[in-house]
């Protein structure tokens, strides 16, 4: 008989029953090596958790090996995963994201789907395996690229709201998706009585936990939080996630979508922010040991023994996912620039289409038989995607390339451009080019319109650019990296140029086109860091303006305001 592990620890089980322990003490030092090293390569910690699992893994050193206790702790982050991206699924986070944003999501989904059925259909699958195919191919990582994105500082940059929409509706997506599965297992025969009760059990879930969040949650929590103990308050929340991920789990669907469920029940409530502030810390310890059980499975062998289909399946995420999404966003009319950053940042495997295949792999799935091997191969292929992930989304800004090649499709689409700029101030002389109007580009903007100075804006947020122009305000929609809408934007007859952004790649590449075009043009730049201060200069600008000094200055003037000099203080 087997002896539960905290009992285990206390009286000294035998070496079976510790196992689990030494397993996971392994991972995790495996992991924190792993973490530092890439952290020291400026990647994020998420990659270091893959590489870790890799190397430890039963394929790689053979440190540990796969167990049920492992695989279970692993389903337990994933249940705490999907429980916290319901409970961040907020009206506001929807509305951060933008309407755009979020067709875009669709426009991805629905693509990427498209396109790998008929792939699919015409390599031989059946239209069940080809349509469960393009479901898998179509979700991307949202751990890894958002927090690459947050660490790059470019989740506020267009390309970055343009992801994190596409990202909101893949955990979206997730949902019908996992409901799908076992459908597609079945004949057709079958498949309509199977969709009625899956159907009816989805229906009578989702009532009872929107009668539960109407009428019983907020006053239990309220209940609980009177109190005034963290410990029972945390408890009460891991029982209505894990225990409403059992009860969808009892009714033959996927516990993650009882607990994504259960995360939206409680986004409704009073005590939403407080349950993600307790739930977090948890949250992350078993979704990183998910990240190394994935790495765990990653296999040498099978990129041996089927390198041409591993190649081929990574050349689809990595290329062919990504144009399919560059082509998404062209069709919204985002510029070529903005749509190829896009693509770039969907270009891998997800957390999430591995929980599918894995669905998809078990005892009569959709991939079994003859195609076992083709799941394994993508799942090889993926993992390299993901690993890949975060250098490519740094190397990314530098495919100019890519950007002068879609031009032509840019003009055919009328992509959102500087035509109109053109028309309404095509004599406009002397005046301020701004580009990025955020608050440091709003205070600039009225200090001019103060002096009476001319100006002319370029933004790349659709819904800015909508707002002011009905303000009457001479606010367009362009790239400040682009030679064509600097040309529009009147640059040979501009008497400065500020440019506002965040991002140092974008920073110094539209300083090298200014100079280009306009050798004596006064380039003021605001930057977040002193430490880009001496390069920027060096390559051109004329004054720049950092973001942290300022900061201090102002800082100081208020604290010597606000404090008394001792020598002067008086009893």
């Amino acid at each position: 008989m087997s002896i539960p592990l905290p009992i285990a620890l206390l009286a000294g089980a035998s070496h079976a029953d510790s196992a689990l322990l030494i397993d996971v003490m392994v991972l995790a030092v495996a992991a924190i090596i792993a973490a530092l090293l890439l952290g020291r390569l400026k990647l994020p910690v998420v990659s270091g958790f893959l590489l870790a699992g890799a190397v430890a893994g039963p394929h790689g050193l053979g440190l540990v090996g796969s167990s049920d206790e492992l695989n279970l702790l692993g389903e337990i982050g994933v249940a705490l995963l999907l429980f916290t991206i319901g409970l961040e699924f907020s009206r506001e986070r929807i509305r951060a994201a933008g309407p755009l944003a979020l067709l875009a999501g669709v426009a991805q989904i629905g693509l990427t789907i498209g396109i790998a059925f008929l792939g699919g259909i015409l390599f031989g699958l059946s239209s069940q395996q080809a349509l469960f195919l393009g479901m898998v191919l179509s979700l991307s990582s949202t751990a890894i690229v958002l927090r690459s994105l947050k660490d790059r500082e470019e989740l506020r940059a267009p390309h970055g709201r343009l992801i994190l929409g596409t990202l909101i509706m893949q955990d979206l997506a997730i949902v019908p998706m996992i409901i799908a599965v076992p459908l597609l297992r079945g004949d057709g025969g079958s498949l309509g009585a199977e969709l009625g009760s899956v159907a009816l059990k989805a229906a009578l879930i989702l009532g009872l936990t929107w009668l539960s969040a109407r009428l019983v949650v907020n006053r239990v929590l309220e209940q609980i939080s009177a109190l005034r103990s963290r410990d029972i308050f945390l408890l009460t929340v891991l029982t209505l996630s894990l225990g409403l991920a059992g009860i969808t789990a009892q009714a033959g669907l996927s516990p993650a979508l009882g607990a994504f469920m259960a995360g939206i029940m409680l986004s409704n409530s009073d005590y939403a922010h407080r349950t993600l502030s307790e739930v977090i810390p948890l949250r992350d310890v078993f979704f990183s040991l998910f990240f190394v059980l994935i790495g765990m499975l990653f296999n040498l062998s099978v990129l041996f023994e089927h390198p041409l289909t591993v190649l081929a399946l990574l050349g689809v995420l990595l290329l062919g996912k990504g144009l399919v999404a560059t082509l998404g966003g062209m069709l919204l009319r985002f510029p070529a620039r903005i749509a190829i950053l896009f693509g770039f940042g969907l270009a891998q495997f997800g957390e999430f289409g591995y929980i599918l295949l894995t669905a998809g792999q078990s005892e009569g799935g959709i991939l079994r038989d003859n195609l076992a091997h083709l799941a394994e191969a993508l799942l090889c292929a993926g993992l390299i995607s993901m690993f890949l992930t975060p250098l490519i989304l740094q190397a990314a800004p530098h495919f100019s390339a890519g950007q002068r090649l879609l031009r032509p499709l840019e003009r055919l689409l009328r992509a959102r451009g500087m035509d109109e700029a053109d028309e309404e101030h095509g004599t406009l002389s002397g005046h301020v080019i701004i580009a990025g109007m955020g608050p440091s580009g709003r205070m600039l903007i009225e200090a001019l319109q103060r002096a009476g100075r001319p100006y002319l804006v370029l933004e790349l947020n659709s819904r800015t650019v909508q707002e002011q122009r009905q303000q009457g305000e001479p606010v367009y929609y362009g790239d400040a990296t682009a030679r064509e809408v600097l040309e529009h934007a009147g640059i040979e007859r501009a008497s400065a140029l500020a440019l506002m952004f965040n991002d140092d790649g974008i920073l110094r590449r539209a300083i090298s086109l200014v100079r280009e075009l306009r050798s004596d043009l006064p380039i003021v730049v605001r930057t977040p860091f002193a430490s880009q201060v001496g390069p920027l200069i060096e390559l051109g600008a004329t004054q720049v303006v950092a973001g942290e000094l300022a900061a201090g200055e102002a800082l100081t003037e208020a604290v010597l305001a606000l404090t008394t000099d001792p020598d002067t203080h008086t009893a």
